[in-house]
């Protein structure tokens, strides 16, 4: 099962950077050009310029965002920017955040995680990745060889003692503790304890992890690795995780909604004959009339019970129930929606959804519904939020489900720990 190590984690030197907060970030593939820019001018030190740095016309094969990476990097441990720690450690972490009015806390262990192949079954993806943003990854870690952002991995837990850790530790003292720029706050704890540590490697020896985000820094760590010559840097083997407990309470996971726009006639067609045939459509009401909160705990209760979800168009709405089959009684409604309905819009041989012009993905069921009634798209299916155990479950078969049906919300952190390939380790 999951391979884990203490390392000696890189961080921000507090003598000089007194606000972490200005010089953290989020990861790369959640930052338009617009944060990127906002990022930049917050700190001429922000991880950005490491995770995400700009590109500009001249940019060439010698000179380009991955070698300024390097080059920053490279500099700020010089000037002691960055200081290694001197001892290897686990990283007891917390994320304070706000959702929806309610407060949530999300706790974790930042650790150096082995890399293996998926077919070991101990790390295990839930989501297919694309050849574009690994390549992008895999230019950033040749130049850099640090994780500046961890992936975020999730685990069974059985005994919860992710939480228990932090009864270990000088709770009142972290070593890092500071708010970034949307309000959530981050707290850090080295675990010293020798005794603790071998516990913790021990307890993940017996289970998997599951990679909630940053599959394809993941892909990328492992096929860095597989690349190397012999006698190179065992830190290669690892790559930079937070392992949160999915018994967390503070584990967030938000439903994401298919919005698609610029249909066809024949388009229209074919989903709605789709539709006919293969689920019972119940009509809910007029969107301008119904309870959108009641509308939508009715898809969420659709979806634990029956598989079903929510489909609005034309202003009305209305809800979707698969037929009784074995197959559709075990697929998740997402699953259904992209077999039955999204992949008949396309044409034969490509992709199982519509591309980027067609289809979004918010998270937020209110924008999706104004999406529709101001005639802005042409159509919504509404899902529910995935149970993590059911994720896990089909990883464990080898199973993957659609892209972006996931979104564990916040994000983590880039910035508050680095992972260096040749002095972490």
């Amino acid at each position: 099962m999951a391979v884990i190590r203490p390392f000696r984690g890189i961080k921000y030197n507090q003598s000089i950077i007194s606000d972490i907060g200005s010089v953290i970030t989020p990861p790369y593939d959640v930052i338009d050009s617009s944060e990127q820019a906002i990022l930049h001018e917050r700190s001429p030190y922000n991880t950005i310029r490491l995770e995400y740095g700009k590109s500009y016309p001249n940019d060439n094969q010698a000179e380009n965002r991955y070698t300024r990476a390097a080059v920053n990097y490279k500099k700020w441990l010089e000037d002691e920017i960055l200081l290694p720690d001197k001892a290897k450690n686990y990283y007891l972490y917390e994320q304070s955040f706000s959702y929806n009015g309610r407060e949530y806390l999300r706790r974790g262990v930042a650790a150096a995680l082995g890399l293996t192949p998926y077919t070991d079954k101990a790390v295990l993806p839930h989501e297919l990745t694309m050849p574009g943003p690994k390549t992008d990854r895999m230019e950033l870690l040749k130049q850099l060889k640090t994780n500046v952002s961890p992936i975020f991995t999730l685990l069974p837990d059985p005994e919860n003692i992710i939480n228990k850790l932090f009864s270990a530790i000088d709770y009142a003292n972290p070593s890092i503790a500071t708010s970034d720029y949307s309000g959530q706050t981050h707290r850090l704890w080295p675990l010293e304890d020798k005794k603790l540590q071998k516990d913790l490697t021990d307890y993940l020896a017996s289970q998997p992890l599951l990679i909630a985000d940053g599959h394809h820094r993941y892909e990328t760590a492992l096929k860095y690795h597989q690349d190397q010559e012999q006698g190179k840097s065992p830190g290669t083997g690892f790559v930079l995780t937070i392992m949160v407990s999915m018994k967390d309470p503070g584990l967030l996971v938000l439903p994401t909604h298919r919005l698609l726009s610029g249909l066809t006639a024949d388009q229209k067609d074919i989903m709605y004959k789709t539709i006919e045939r293969e689920f019972e459509m119940i009509e809910t009401g007029d969107l301008r009339q119904i309870d959108h909160t009641d509308y939508f705990e009715a898809v969420s209760k659709a979806g634990r019970e029956k598989n079903g979800f929510g489909f609005i168009a034309a202003g009305q709405a209305f809800m979707l129930i698969p037929g009784g089959s074995p197959a559709a009684m075990s697929s998740l409604p997402v699953e259904l929606l992209h077999q039955r309905i999204l992949k008949p819009l396309l044409a034969e041989g490509k992709n199982s959804e519509p591309g980027n012009e067609m289809i979004s993905y918010p998270h937020n069921f209110e924008s999706a519904v104004s999406a529709v009634l101001n005639a802005s798209a042409d159509a919504a299916f509404i899902l529910a939020p995935l149970a993590v155990d059911k994720v896990l479950e089909r990883a464990m078969q080898g199973r993957v489900i659609p892209q972006k049906s996931t979104f564990f919300y916040p994000k983590l952190p880039g910035g508050l720990l680095f992972y260096d390939i040749d002095i972490s380790y």
